[in-house]
């Protein structure tokens, strides 16, 4: 049965994006963090609080073979989902990138969203259908985290309330930091190797949550512990619990006139991929219809710090949540693409990779 896995930051927290630590430069671009973090560094704090549990000792003697814990690239039979946001106790979603437009002064948001355009001819091809605005606004594509009941509104074609959206800067906040290098062995610092980066200061109320199962029920955490997260020495209280709570509902789907069903896909976590070309045109695999456009954002990176080598890994592409394909299906895929939503496509899905939700869009003329 899976658990919830609640991280609470004790301090500031640092998850290093792909920014590297040049000696010598005077420029201002610094290590920064992702947040929310990508799995493959919640998995490492989350396999080894298992195997300690278990009774593994580091540097003393090796993983039994019977915790079937894995390793970073193979989890055994531990599954992952997330990770995931919680702030005030309730679970939060990135906001799919259809959702366009501005805040005034006083806290009101205006808004439209993006639906395929008509055909045109471009270096995607011949045919191809772009995203347009619904409604002329002027804004910006948003970055923002919903509530479920914000994002229920998103993917049933309606706008959420002002009071399910939320802004990156009501969770969490951004610090600079300066460290500064010590000698391995005597821990004394040297002299002329200062260092700056970026970390995380989360909100007093946010969490960092990831579902673990496919283990025994007795070997999750019982009570709050203080692990290490992340670099620079970090730590989070994590708190294992029941899992409360369930996706946002798939709206009705619905044959239109021209005998089509019109919906969405979207990622819920970052999506990793072998044909990042082709996912990008044509959506993510296993996905009934056509996909006849999407908004997908910036493309983010996965690397990490091999232990075993002791070497940097390989810095790969990933697909940001919120990322968003437009399909359309005979009346016939209607069951499969019901077996779409919560479920994971794509490469490292036990790591909770590729996760998707539906939603549905309509035509200018149907709306």
């Amino acid at each position: 049965m899976s658990k919830s896995w609640r991280f609470e930051a004790l301090d500031t927290l640092f998850f290093r994006d792909g920014t590297p630590f040049h000696q010598g430069e005077t420029g201002n671009i610094l290590p920064g963090s992702v947040f929310p973090p990508l799995m493959l560094t919640m998995q490492g704090a989350i396999r080894t609080a298992l195997a300690r549990k278990q009774g593994w000792i580091p540097d003393k003697k090796g993983l039994p073979e019977k915790l079937r814990l894995g390793t970073t690239d193979d989890l055994g039979d531990l599954q992952l989902a997330g990770p995931y946001l919680r702030f005030n106790g309730e679970r939060l979603y990135p906001a799919p990138l259809t959702l366009f437009g501005n805040k005034n002064g006083k806290g009101d948001w205006t808004l439209t969203r993006l639906i395929p355009g008509p055909k045109v001819d471009c270096d995607l091809g011949e045919g191809v259908r772009l995203p347009k605005l619904q409604k002329q606004i002027d804004g910006e594509l948003l970055n923002l985290w919903v509530t479920k009941e914000g994002m229920e509104s998103i993917l049933n074609f309606r706008f959420p309330e002002a009071k399910h959206l939320i802004e990156p800067d009501q969770l969490w906040k951004n610090e600079q930091k300066i460290g500064i290098m010590r000698e391995e062995k005597t821990k004394v610092a040297k002299d002329k190797h200062l260092y700056s980066l970026i970390h995380i200061r989360p909100h007093a109320e946010l969490e960092v949550e990831v579902e673990v199962g496919g283990i025994p029920e007795d070997w999750h955490l019982q009570k709050t512990q203080a692990l290490p997260l992340g670099g620079e020495g970090r730590f989070a209280l994590v708190n294992v619990s029941d899992i409360t709570d369930p996706l946002p509902r798939m709206p009705e789907l619905t044959v239109s006139h021209d005998g089509q069903i019109r919906f969405t896909v979207t990622l819920l976590t970052p999506g990793y991929y072998q044909d990042m070309n082709q996912v990008v045109k044509e959506g993510p695999p296993q996905i009934p219809g056509t996909c006849v456009s999407a908004s997908i954002g910036k493309a983010m990176h996965m690397g990490g710090w091999n232990l075993k080598e002791n070497k940097p890994r390989p810095i790969k592409p990933l697909l940001p949540p919120g990322s968003t394909w437009f399909f359309e299906a005979k009346a016939d895929q209607l069951a499969e693409i019901k077996g779409v939503h919560g479920s994971f496509k794509g490469e490292k899905t036990a790591y909770g990779m590729g996760q998707l939700i539906v939603g549905i869009w309509k035509e200018e003329w149907e709306d």
